[in-house]
């Protein structure tokens, strides 16, 4: 299993669905998840990525979650980095 996941918001709709947005408790068809690391590197070029392959849909509000950090009061992952 991967410690770190990224999820981010942008104009692009998904196809299914959406998804679970636990920060608003709501699910968002804006916001897009999928990508796993074992580094905060490797976390990072994924958000390089996405902002260069994905720039007409204006992604933003990264977020990277890690699986070994301290749960946030809500129960939930704790998140470890914001851009």
């Amino acid at each position: 299993m991967k410690r770190y996941f990224l999820e981010y918001v942008s104009d692009e709709i998904e196809p299914c669905n959406g998804t679970y947005n636990h920060l608003t408790g709501e699910y968002d068809k804006h916001l897009h998840g999928g990508y796993c690391g074992n580094s905060l590197k490797t976390m990072k070029g994924y958000i390089s990525k996405i902002k260069r392959e994905k720039a007409e849909y204006s992604p933003r509000d990264f977020r990277i979650y890690d699986y070994e950090a301290p749960d946030e009061p809500d129960g939930h992952v704790g998140q470890i980095y914001h851009e």
